[in-house]
């Protein structure tokens, strides 16, 4: 090789070498133009279609639920925990991170470009190229499975004011979003409106220990089904209410044809949404109505939490999903419910006496 000659170099579309025309200046990338073209085009194209439909779904709840901690946290805020919405908000920071990543790759694998992207990201389609690959979403899926499960902030040290030993692990308290925490706060409210009903003679109709209840009122046990029925008796309540608020602390889904008729999924609907009503403290259907879309008003909601069977338009999903989100509810279990009722209002045929 002479002094002025120059090494081959590799084209970066077609991979064949070729030699540098001029001897200063940037090294080139492609052989041509119709190869810089060619590149320029393979990279504004949608990815190849990667499956993160549940990396999506399954991050957009972990979001939800470092949403709602976030905002018990600052609306029951600690003295003694000054740094708790804090963290709070690096958490929920990281998640959105995570998840944007995700939802980004997604929308590529949909048929997205890289100039939509950047246009409605405020990015430079360089940025979105070179931060929102499959690579970079799959990193931060293995690191989210390498960090396990979140875990509540502890107590400083400093602000402990106890002498145990540190080898003893803490108790761990439910936080808005855990499976258990709905049916613990509904629970405790039915407890607090039973003022003259004593610890003692909820653990006697439960037919457990006193110590027992208090640690179900805490969160630190799930009670048995058995238990549960017996605290709603204990307290004048209806054990129905509290079956969806169990189902989701035990992780079980109703399958449809455990519904088979209309008016149990009416039923079991309306059961479920007094179940999130009591873990939201029982607020007034005024409250829930104002807190609401214009989908619920104070009459629907008051019909959607009674007894008796409500009027089908206080059935439609905009109206029950406003109610849900109300009462800080998940939507997409509620939703199961009731597409169960979509589906048997089409194969139920109405009485004849609804024809007069």
């Amino acid at each position: 090789m002479t002094k002025n000659s120059q090494p081959p170099i590799e084209c970066g579309y077609c991979h064949r070498t070729f030699q540098r025309r001029r001897p200063n200046g940037r090294i080139p990338k492609y052989c041509s133009a119709r190869c810089r073209s060619a590149s320029y085009r393979g990279r504004n194209a949608p990815s190849p279609r990667h499956d993160y439909d549940a990396d999506v779904e399954r991050l957009s709840r972990a979001l939800l639920g470092k949403t709602q901690a976030l905002h018990h946290a600052a609306t029951h805020r600690t003295v003694d925990l000054p740094l708790d919405v804090v963290e709070r908000c690096v958490a929920l920071r990281r998640e959105l991170e995570d998840f944007t990543v995700v939802a980004v790759c997604q929308a590529r694998g949909d048929g997205a470009t890289v100039p939509q992207l950047a246009k409605i990201m405020y990015i430079a389609p360089s940025t979105v190229r070179a931060n929102f690959t499959a690579e970079k979403a799959d990193k931060a899926l293995a690191g989210r499975a390498a960090r396990g499960p979140a875990r509540p902030p502890c107590r400083p040290a400093a602000l402990q004011g106890d002498s145990r030993p540190t080898g003893i692990k803490k108790k761990r308290v439910l936080l808005p979003g855990d499976p258990g925490y709905a049916l613990s706060r509904a629970l405790s409210h039915l407890r607090r409106g039973k003022p003259d009903l004593t610890v003692q003679e909820i653990a006697t109709w439960s037919a457990v220990s006193p110590s027992y209840v208090y640690r179900i009122l805490s969160g630190e046990r799930a009670p048995t089904w058995e238990v549960t029925r017996a605290f709603a008796c204990a307290c004048d309540a209806d054990p129905d209410d509290l079956v969806f608020l169990w189902n989701q602390a035990r992780g079980i889904t109703l399958a449809p044809m455990d519904i088979p008729t209309y008016g149990q999924a009416v039923r079991t609907l309306q059961a479920a949404l007094r179940g999130l009503c009591l873990a939201a403290s029982a607020p007034d259907a005024a409250a829930l109505a104002q807190r609401a879309s214009a989908s619920l008003t104070q009459r629907t909601a008051e019909a959607l939490l009674a007894p008796d069977p409500p009027p089908p338009h206080a059935l439609r999903w905009p109206v029950v999903n406003a109610l849900t989100t109300a009462l800080g509810g998940d939507t997409h279990a509620i939703e199961q419910l009731h597409r169960r009722i979509d589906e048997l209002t089409t194969h139920t045929a109405l009485p004849a006496e609804g024809f007069g």
